[in-house]
């Protein structure tokens, strides 16, 4: 009797781990989940720049220098994806950046008979910042391809040291400029999870050529007839989106 029992006990657990089996083997697969870029969010970004710069005498004579460095800041924006797959939105974003060039010039003083003073030129641009429309198309359960165009500003200091001639002592005439122009870019964003994303992205600045600019000091100053200011920025940034 006792082997009879056992006997059936066996059969049953070796039916129901078979039909156990049939049952898992029929389960449908779980479709993986799409991101939805509709929302907003905000992040922190960080990379390097690169300036291209030219100052223009008034005698029609150019200089062209550039400088490298850190550019690192925040941003903020809202998405909204319509036809499936498109998605179009605005973003805000500012940075500090470490880009500082210095090179030889000359200052001319015509009131001196045209003499010219050897002298130190320097650019610094300490502040980069833009507002964008940003176009893109998600890709994918995740990826986001998009291009972004919009207003562009920029903080320069400038300033020309030279020993002055009339006053026979070493000076540093200055500037400080706030700067507005224009900027276009374009990267892939890739969302890792639920609520964060991260993306790469290159963005290119033209601040146009400004003129004349006034750099002064205490004892005198001194006029840059023109400067002209592009900016190329390469960065890697994470978004919160809420």
């Amino acid at each position: 009797m006792l082997k009879a029992l056992c006997g059936a006990a066996i059969v049953a657990l070796s039916a129901t781990t078979a039909f156990a089996a049939d049952l898992a083997l029929q389960a449908p697969a779980v479709p993986p989940v799409t991101f939805n870029w509709t929302g907003c969010y905000v992040g922190g970004h960080l990379g390097g720049g690169a300036s291209e710069d030219r100052t223009i005498n008034s005698a029609g004579g150019t200089v062209d220098f550039g400088a490298a460095g850190f550019v690192g800041g925040g941003q903020a924006g809202c998405d909204h994806q319509f036809a499936s797959n498109w998605v179009v939105g605005a973003e805000g974003r500012a940075a500090w950046s470490s880009l500082s060039s210095h090179h030889g010039s000359n200052v001319r003083f015509p009131a001196l008979g045209n003499l010219v003073v050897p002298s130190q030129f320097g650019l610094k641009n300490d502040f980069l910042a833009s507002v964008t429309a940003r176009f893109g198309y998600a890709y994918g359960t995740g990826w986001l391809f998009y291009a972004r165009g919009g207003v562009a500003w920029t903080h320069e200091k400038i300033d020309d040291a030279y020993v002055s001639p009339a006053a026979g002592v070493a000076i540093d005439p200055s500037a400080s400029v706030m700067r507005t122009g224009w900027t276009l870019g374009g990267g892939v964003e890739w969302a890792f999870a639920p609520r964060w994303s991260a993306n790469v992205e290159y963005n290119y600045h033209d601040f146009g050529t400004k003129g004349p600019i006034q750099l002064i000091s205490p004892i005198e100053g001194i006029t840059v007839a023109h400067l002209k200011d592009t900016i190329h920025a390469a960065t890697i940034g994470v978004n919160y989106h809420y």
